[in-house]
């Protein structure tokens, strides 16, 4: 989870917000695609969301509810798509200038593409399209 934290810090630079529900979600949807060969489109975040209460503890030292770390996870996943945008950065962490995401969702897998490979989704799927399969 370092280098995905690494990666969130570094769109997000110095934030207050704890970063871990997303980089959480971001490692698991990429374990799901990459080690477990789950195509993206068959992964429900819903269950991402529910992997990574388990793994991260409320304040109490209890496993978080998956409620609230859905809540946290998208909170983060749209200031980082703020900050990208923002900071003229999509294209060198998505691999294309889009204009908008659809859901949270697409920025976890943005991220987990990044983190995994070291390249940008949309440059990786261009280089190899059975990565989406």
């Amino acid at each position: 989870m370092v280098k995905t934290e690494a990666v969130i810090r570094s769109i997000l630079g110095a934030v207050r917000a704890d970063i871990r529900p997303l980089a959480c979600a971001v490692d698991i949807a990429a374990d799901l695609m990459f080690t477990q060969h789950i195509c993206m489109d068959d992964i429900r975040i819903g269950q991402v969301y529910q992997e990574a209460a388990g793994r991260i503890p409320n304040r109490k030292g209890k496993p978080s509810s998956p409620g609230a770390v859905s809540r946290r996870t998208q909170r983060l996943a749209n200031q980082c798509w703020d900050a990208l945008v923002a900071r003229d950065l999509v294209s060198e962490y998505l691999g294309s200038s889009l204009q908008d995401i659809r859901s949270p969702r697409d920025v976890i897998l943005y991220l987990a593409f990044y983190v995994r490979l070291g390249t940008p989704f949309f440059i990786a799927v261009q280089q190899q399209p059975a990565l989406l399969f």
